[in-house]
């Protein structure tokens, strides 16, 4: 919708919009790219990405061969940027595509992208695999990226990414580009990826993921994982947890950090992401642990993951990041070397934190009157607590004490 055209009439015209140029609604088109991926009967399925159909309520599937299919949306997930779109035919001679094993995927692989490139029909361009596990959680997406030098250009979103025999080892879904369009920095989701994603929307008509009710956090200060005993170890650090939740109710406690999920290593929080959606409601996963620097493992039973819950921060215990005070965080807060304890970051609204009295910068001494130092400390006496817990900081150059919360 749209109170006054932008433009002058001749662009108009030749978009068929109304030569008084007013205002009113318009019907705009996109264009991206799919790859077939099943057939039952009559009805074809085409794997896209989301952003592709995201809003549209029409929709139309074109072939190579020129025709054309009215499609739907079987289902469609934002967190991946995948969506399965349907038509039906009568011709059971459509080919389908083979889908391949993106975990054999190596750096220097030729692959093939096919699509339609800034609207040029069934465009096939040929490069080299030029990483894999490239991270999307700058963009919003869970996927670990196979990037490839292959020219991709808008319109080739959804499309497949090939390798020599022919399969789908990827779902090209973006670019990286100063100028808009292609400088060989092309990412596709691993097919791998979307497997299961094709089979959920089938059977229920959305992608379901394992939930177990914690906040992660990337950790690269050297300094914080020492206070952790994990400086020479990957993995994600559970920053916080829900309360009531799967994690918590298996005893997962904030200051964990994770290094292996059912003996598989973790290298990062994206990958731990991934892997817990993987897993199925009601299956128990095995959690190995850093606490208090020994190694620990906790049994969860995951639960299905809901948007309503993973939203409501209320539930977020304790409701911030704990961060060490180093060099850096005394001279930009201006601390006395005399001040010990842990820096209040990222508080987050609603959380039990804010409903104490925490403010962001607040540096706590004490849990339940017991001093702490470091991050160690600090997790024991909060894990520790049993029913009450009570926070003396350090703000504006005077110590006060917050609010009690029970749990």
């Amino acid at each position: 919708k749209t109170r006054q055209a932008p433009m002058q009439i001749p662009f108009f015209e030749f978009f068929g919009f109304p030569e008084n140029g007013g205002g009113g609604e318009y019907k705009s088109q996109s264009m991206g790219s799919g790859v077939i991926v099943r057939r039952d009967g009559k009805k074809y399925y085409v794997i896209t990405n989301n952003h592709v159909i995201k809003g549209a309520n029409e929709i139309s599937v074109k072939l190579n061969d020129e025709r054309r299919f009215p499609g739907s949306v079987v289902g469609a997930d934002e967190r991946k940027d995948v969506a399965l779109i349907s038509f039906e035919s009568d011709d059971d001679t459509i080919p389908l595509a083979v889908l391949g094993d993106s975990d054999t995927v190596m750096t220097g692989d030729i692959c093939f992208a096919m699509g339609t490139p800034l609207g040029y029909f069934s465009s096939v361009t040929q490069g080299i695999v030029s990483a894999t596990g490239r991270s999307g959680s700058g963009i919003g997406n869970i996927s670990d990226f196979i990037q490839t030098d292959a020219a991709i250009n808008q319109g080739n979103s959804g499309g497949p990414l090939l390798n020599i025999y022919g399969e789908v080892i990827g779902i090209n879904t973006w670019i990286a580009s100063q100028s808009g369009g292609s400088q060989g920095l092309g990412f596709a989701i691993p097919i791998n990826n979307i497997k299961r994603s094709i089979d959920q929307f089938i059977s229920g008509g959305k992608a379901v993921y394992g939930w177990v009710g914690v906040s992660l956090v990337e950790m690269n200060d050297k300094s914080y994982l020492k206070d952790l005993g994990a400086e020479d170890k990957p993995g994600a650090l559970v920053s916080q947890v829900f309360l009531g939740a799967p994690a918590d109710k298996g005893g997962l406690l904030p200051g964990d950090y994770v290094i292996a999920l059912n003996g598989k290593n973790i290298q990062d929080v994206d990958q731990l992401v991934r892997d817990v959606g993987n897993l199925d409601a009601k299956e128990t996963a095995i959690f190995r642990v850093l606490r208090n620097k020994k190694e620990v493992e906790v049994k969860i039973t995951v639960a299905e993951r809901n948007e309503e819950e993973v939203n409501d921060s209320s539930k977020l215990w304790p409701g911030f990041i704990a961060y060490p005070i180093n060099e850096d965080v005394r001279k930009a807060l201006s601390l006395k070397e005399s001040v010990k304890g842990i820096l209040v970051d990222s508080l987050q609204p609603k959380t039990p934190g804010v409903t104490m009295g925490l403010r962001k910068n607040d540096v706590i001494i004490a849990v339940n009157d017991k001093p702490v130092a470091d991050l160690g400390s600090l997790y024991t006496e909060l894990n520790d607590a049993k029913k009450q817990i009570l926070f003396d900081v350090y703000r504006d150059g005077h110590v006060v004490s917050t609010v009690k919360y029970h749990r």
